[in-house]
């Protein structure tokens, strides 16, 4: 209760400096956004909105006003939705082993929703010993990711590289509608994560961030397999010819 005028203006001017406090969190908020500070689906900044729309509320205590305490109130409850289906798809999703293989060499920068929707356009497949993968100089939209196993890479009939675990197969051309620049043949029993190519097309146009996430992984292995590829080649050349 207030006692006296003088602590009703003391509150007054409280609520009021409250206020302010909030509108100028609300500009810093929305500064921090734009030069790229924060980030609209991160943590921090729906809990600044949620801390400046609490005290603009605040300083409506003295003067009341509907329309502006409904906008705040907006501003709160959608604030939370963002924080709660944040932590949902943080702790609550879940991949298999072999999803969790694939996320730690490509994706550890991707949000786990990210990567959810991403392996959605994906499946696990098996290739038997002897099994063409990619066919040289043939139109395919295939791209795997190998699990186990082992490939054999051939250009022109000749071995140019090995892949093993963890390599990715056909990132140059996937999506391009080019033919395949070599052909790769499971030289064992092999497991893939293969992704559909029209899933995977539409996703990726959908969504920029991660088709950004999955071009920089591509580029990287496919730089690593340039370079195994030229070794290969490399020790091929260095080889005695046999009598």
């Amino acid at each position: 209760m207030l006692n006296s005028p003088f602590e009703f203006t003391e509150f007054v001017e409280l609520a009021t400096m409250i206020g302010v406090a909030g509108a100028g969190l609300y500009i810093l908020n929305y500064f921090l956004l734009q030069i790229g500070i924060v980030r609209g689906n991160g943590v921090l900044y729906p809990v600044l909105v949620i801390v400046a729309a609490s005290c603009v509320l605040i300083s409506m205590v003295e003067e009341f006003n509907l329309a502006g305490s409904i906008i705040q109130m907006a501003y709160i409850a959608i604030s939370v939705i963002g924080l709660l289906r944040g932590y949902l798809s943080r702790h609550l999703i879940r991949f298999s082993a072999a999803e969790r293989q694939f996320i730690s060499h490509h994706l550890g920068s991707l949000k786990p929703h990210h990567a959810r929707k991403l392996l959605n356009a994906a499946s696990v497949q098996e290739f038997a010993k002897g099994d063409i993968l990619i066919e040289e100089a043939r139109t395919t939209d295939f791209l795997g990711y190998v699990l186990s196993g082992r490939t054999t890479i051939l250009q022109n009939g000749q071995v140019i590289n090995v892949c093993g675990s963890d390599e990715t197969l056909g990132e140059l051309t996937f999506g391009l509608g080019l033919p395949a620049t070599a052909t790769v043949i499971a030289s064992e029993p092999t497991t893939c994560l293969v992704f559909d190519n029209f899933r995977l097309s539409r996703l990726l146009r959908r969504n920029r961030h991660i088709d950004d996430t999955l071009k920089a992984a591509h580029f990287r292995h496919a730089r690593q397999k340039l370079l195994s590829s030229n070794k290969h080649t490399l020790r091929a050349q260095k080889q005695p010819v046999a009598a």
